[in-house]
């Protein structure tokens, strides 16, 4: 693993991507050889003077870490390890954009990416330090002229003239599948960490770094629309709301904290936006949610230099030791495991471009039902957008929107090279990790079964 440089245009140059590179098992030429490279020039540290006072994540100046690796064999990661053994890790899983927390952590609730916006929610043009530019400045040989938290954070990726778009538009046009890059006309897209446009009570967000409220649609609007029950527990959600500066809570991991249809609407951020106090209240008390998504705060969430995976593991095992001990919650349960993304740790794992602002490189996953035991690996590539599909398949619910990336069919995979689609841009809906019954894993819209647990750093 490689120390952290998980922001948008340095994870594309660490992932090295060019045509003239492809083979028949890696089509999108991306050869992940350049993690030390950049972490070596950028050292972490071409973010600027200054970052978000909540944020205990990429942003800081953290210096350098040797490359290395987790070795389970010795007794790393044992409780993930043990996970794995009994139940269903895919091997193809990534994020699903290139860069930090934030772009990564919106994907599962939007399945597409946010933009700046004007006072009626209309696209708008950032003030020109905010937007990036990714070429180095004099006297250096890769500190970006506009980047992370004192500068730029977003690009109109419809622009092929705006700084950086150019080098990954033409390489997108290379691809024989020609993926859309998906960027609207003189839209200015959020690719880093910048915090919501609402605070836990609901007013709007007027501090620096800062994306304003969002128009963007969610899952949370169509499990509303279709009244599937829904929460996002995410642990200092309480503290958040009275007394931000001292919570553990991740603001920006939490997708429907940008939206305006959700936070604009007291009954529904009380229904639906709970702490994680809540959720083992409703373990106990067989009340969760069709659908929950869990979220550990800085300290237990595992991320380098914040957090230890150990704490991370145990915040998880906390929750499955509670939901197998009510038989009739985990009898109907599913529960997906994961990362926000890979915090610039390297992986040699192949990635298939989908669009302008990604996949990113592998992250892990587990799948713990009772419909995933066997200690089975699956292949079918996949990113957090595949969890939307999940959600999706099993409710028969439509696409987010037309443009979102749920709309992606299923991918098509040979068995001699089953990682890369061959339909691609393809990401799947992650029913290939279960063996079901004749019967849907869920009801729709009946509590206490189908219970989606999602845990993203």
């Amino acid at each position: 693993m490689n120390s952290p440089v998980h922001r948008f245009y340095q994870n594309w140059q660490q992932s090295d991507c060019n045509i003239a590179h492809a083979t028949p098992g890696n089509p999108s030429g991306c050869q992940m050889d350049l993690f030390a490279w950049v972490e070596a020039t950028i050292g972490a540290g071409s973010n600027g003077k200054s970052r978000p006072a909540n944020f205990t994540d990429e942003t800081t100046n953290e210096g350098a870490t040797a490359l290395g690796f987790y070795n389970v064999n010795s007794g790393d990661m044992p409780y993930f390890t043990e996970l794995a053994r009994h139940y269903t890790i895919s091997d193809n899983y990534h994020q699903p954009v290139m860069g930090g927390t934030g772009a990564n952590s919106i994907m599962i609730g939007t399945a597409d990416a946010l933009y700046y916006t004007d006072s009626k929610g209309d696209p708008a043009t950032p003030p020109q330090d905010e937007i990036e530019n990714p070429r180095p400045q004099p006297g250096t040989n890769n500190w970006y002229a506009q980047d992370g938290y004192s500068g730029g954070t977003y690009s109109n990726c419809s622009d092929r003239k705006q700084p950086g778009v150019s080098a990954i538009r033409q390489y997108l046009d290379s691809l024989p599948y020609h993926p859309d890059p998906n960027c609207a006309p003189s839209t200015y897209y959020l690719l880093n960490n910048y915090n919501p446009g609402y605070n836990g009570d609901g007013t709007v967000n007027t501090s620096t770094f800062t994306i304003p409220p969002s128009p963007v649609r969610t899952i949370g609007d169509t499990l509303l629309e279709r009244n599937i029950s829904w929460k996002y527990y995410g642990e200092g959600w309480k503290t958040f709301v009275t007394t931000p500066a001292t919570s553990v809570y991740c603001n920006i991991c939490n997708p429907f904290l940008y939206e305006t249809a959700i936070m604009t609407s007291p009954p529904l951020v009380a229904a639906h936006l709970q702490d994680t106090t809540n959720l083992y209240s409703d373990i106990a008390n067989g009340t969760l949610p069709a659908v929950s998504f869990v979220k550990p705060g800085g300290l237990l969430d595992g991320h380098p230099s914040s957090s230890k995976f150990d704490l991370y593991e145990g915040f998880v095992r906390k929750i499955i030791d509670s939901v197998q001990a009510n038989p009739a919650l985990w009898a109907s349960t599913a529960i997906f495991i994961t990362t926000d993304e890979g915090g610039g740790y390297y992986d040699s794992g192949y990635i298939q471009p989908l669009d302008f602002f990604g996949d990113g490189p592998r992250i892990p996953l587990i799948v713990v039902s009772p419909y995933s035991r066997g200690g089975r690996v699956v292949h079918d590539y996949s990113d957090h957008v595949s969890l939307v599909k999940f959600i999706e398949h099993n409710w028969s619910l439509e696409p987010i929107t037309s443009r979102s990336r749920d709309n992606l069919p299923n991918p098509v995979q040979l068995s001699s090279n089953p990682y890369v689609p061959t339909n691609a841009p393809a990401i799947g809906d992650l029913f290939g990790a279960f063996q079901f019954p004749s019967v849907k894993l869920a009801v729709p819209g009946k509590r206490n079964e189908g219970a989606a647990g999602m845990f993203p750093f």
